[in-house]
């Protein structure tokens, strides 16, 4: 027989939702966990850990800090030179989930992030009014899962503000997150 796990045969036990001990395959909990993260979210059976995918639709304050950017031409020391409502928005790093813009990395051990970021040629694309981009990111612990098919117009963004209770409803089926 082979060397490896069957995902189907390991099992592991968690306290469900009654406080009853249940025990489960890894493939059995992976089917519920990608119901649950798709609904309200929860706590991972495994490690406790809570997750949920979010829509996060692009907005004016994502625009306005890719435009911010795109002027500055360059690799820019965000937090100390962009304007204070850009840095306490903290809206620009989110626009790296359409490839509007990047980190550089940071070369001490001690920093997570350097700081700097610049704009790709998609981001002044999309900065400059040239192409579209997805309207909605799909996330799920900081990593993007998909887009939905609605694509918007740097105009568009203009109204579009963030909305905490869109962010928070069940995503339902996406059918390019399978």
């Amino acid at each position: 027989m082979g060397g490896g796990v069957n995902p189907h045969r390991l099992c592991f036990h968690f306290i469900g939702e009654n406080r009853s001990i249940m025990t489960k395959t890894l493939a059995e909990a992976r089917v519920k966990w990608k119901q649950t993260i798709r609904e309200d979210g929860g706590h991972c059976p495994c490690c406790d850990r809570w997750g949920k995918i979010y829509p996060r639709n692009f907005n004016n304050t994502m625009a306005r800090s890719l435009i911010w950017l795109a002027k500055q031409n360059d690799w820019c020391d965000v937090p100390n030179i962009a304007p204070r409502e850009i840095v306490r928005s903290n809206q620009l790093p989110t626009t790296r989930w359409w490839g509007l813009c990047e980190r550089q990395t940071s070369d001490d051990s001690d920093s997570k992030h350097s700081g700097w970021w610049r704009v790709t040629d998609k981001g002044y694309s999309f900065a400059y009014g040239i192409t579209t981009i997805p309207k909605t990111a799909y996330t799920y612990n900081g990593d993007v899962l998909g887009f939905d098919d609605d694509f918007i117009h740097i105009k568009d963004t203009f109204k579009t503000k963030f909305d905490y209770e869109k962010v928070m409803m069940p995503i339902g089926p996406v059918a390019q997150l399978d």
